[in-house]
């Protein structure tokens, strides 16, 4: 039978690992995707813009139509830039709760091992309760 802290150290291994191999593959798989959308919306970005400059300058005169166009830019940032504000400060409220549960983890283990080393039996209980609430939770079920 496992003592109480190989089966601890052996649940967080799995855990950190399963999180790392995660990690690594999203990080791939977004690093290609980006790359592709980011060329392919360059060059609808560039046809775009020279499409609109033309198109207004023959209405407008060439002038008045980059000053709008440099307008609607600067909006867009706007809008794009508070949009990214908004995730991270989402974000960042994620990480504290997250934060937080992980300090009443570390509490719930203290606890544990205290108890341990008083009692081996409940130690055995114990250990067996936090080896099936602190389980692996793959994220790939969510896909």
């Amino acid at each position: 039978m496992l003592s109480l802290g190989a089966i601890l150290v052996q649940n967080l291994v799995t855990r950190v690992t399963d999180r790392v191999d995660e990690t690594l593959d999203s990080a791939k798989r977004n690093a290609i995707a980006g790359l592709l959308v980011g060329v392919l919306l360059v060059t609808a970005y560039a046809l775009a813009l020279a499409g609109a400059t033309v198109a207004l300058a023959e209405r407008y005169g060439t002038v008045p139509a980059l000053f709008g166009l440099a307008g609607g830019f600067l909006l867009l940032a706007l809008i794009v830039l508070a949009i990214v504000a908004a995730r991270n400060r989402r974000e960042r409220e994620l990480r504290r709760i997250r934060r937080r549960q992980l300090a009443a983890r570390r509490d719930l283990l203290a606890a544990a091992a205290t108890a341990a080393t008083r009692k081996p039996f409940a130690a055995t209980a114990v250990a067996l309760a936090l080896g099936f609430l602190l389980a692996p939770k793959s994220r790939r079920d969510d896909d």
